[in-house]
């Protein structure tokens, strides 16, 4: 049987092949972008930074921006890397080329606040954490920061009040959406760090779990309540050190020194007084 002609099936291949045609022309061009290389080296750095490999990171991250560097995400992630390996005014002038490009990154502010805090500058890394604070009044890790430089910088009073201003907002989000409180361990890990400050301990502990049963691994968290349980701990024979009634805190043998009480020293001076004379009485018997 012999096949009709189809005068459409040539056309219709015809603007296959073509479309083949641009969508591979496309593809190279794509793969030669330097900003889609960009990202593709940045991503990788990302992963090193996950597995802590932080100067294999920057070296991406320092790639990545040499094609593009007008990505505010990656200068503030170059930052970041640099803030782990202790490079605090390098990570500084990223984070400063990320406010650059986007002055509104309040994430780039809250990290340039962190830099200059660990450098000991506590004036400018409150003027960094007020920029965030304008992007976003309700950023409490970066009230808390402010805080906590206020009171380095011997502004007790203030700080005090910046600490319960974290409290009093952690506490609004929580019964404004409470759903969403149920899985925001940095909502309830900013508000025991507020409390840790202002020596209400108990109240810290609690949130602290609430944080924890939220995240196990979130590591602020789990060394904050850490240092609670170990003040906690250690004020058991002088109450009058905290501003709150001690809680019970539970734990395990050998995991933390046994406070030596005041009258404890005189009790082994007695002691050891008493043997010494027993032995010295067996010693002139002897002879």
């Amino acid at each position: 049987m012999q096949l009709l002609p189809d005068p459409g099936g040539g056309r219709f291949r015809a603007l296959l092949l073509a479309t083949l045609a641009v969508s591979f022309i496309l593809l190279q061009v794509c793969a030669d972008n330097p900003t889609e290389v960009a990202m593709t080296l940045s991503k990788r750095a990302d992963d090193f930074v996950a597995q802590e490999r932080y100067m294999e990171a920057i070296d991406l991250y320092n790639e990545a921006l040499a094609l593009d560097p007008y990505s505010s995400a990656t200068w503030n992630r170059l930052g970041r890397a640099e803030m782990s390996v202790g490079r605090y005014p390098d990570a500084v002038a990223a984070f400063q080329k990320s406010l650059d490009l986007d002055p509104y990154n309040s994430a780039a502010w809250r990290n340039k606040g962190d830099a200059l805090y660990a450098q000991g500058e506590y004036g400018a890394a409150i003027d960094a954490f007020d920029r965030a604070l304008a992007v976003n009044a309700n950023d409490l890790y970066a009230l808390l920061q402010k805080g906590v430089c206020l009171q380095m910088m011997g502004r007790t009073a203030q700080a005090m009040d910046t600490y319960n201003e974290v409290i009093r907002l952690a506490e609004r989000e929580v019964r404004r959406n409470p759903n969403e409180a149920k899985y925001d361990a940095t909502l309830w890990t900013n508000k025991a760090d507020a409390l840790t400050k202002l020596g209400r301990y108990h109240e810290a502990v609690e949130a602290y779990q609430n944080a924890i049963a939220i995240n196990p691994k979130y590591e602020r968290a789990v060394t904050g309540i850490e240092h609670v349980n170990e003040t906690l701990f250690r004020a058991r024979g002088s109450p009058e050190l905290l501003n709150t009634p001690i809680l019970p805190v539970e734990t395990t043998p050998g995991e933390m020194p046994v406070p030596v009480s005041i009258l404890s020293v005189p009790f082994a001076v007695g002691i050891l007084a008493v043997l010494s004379c027993l032995a010295c009485q067996r010693r002139r018997k002897c002879g």
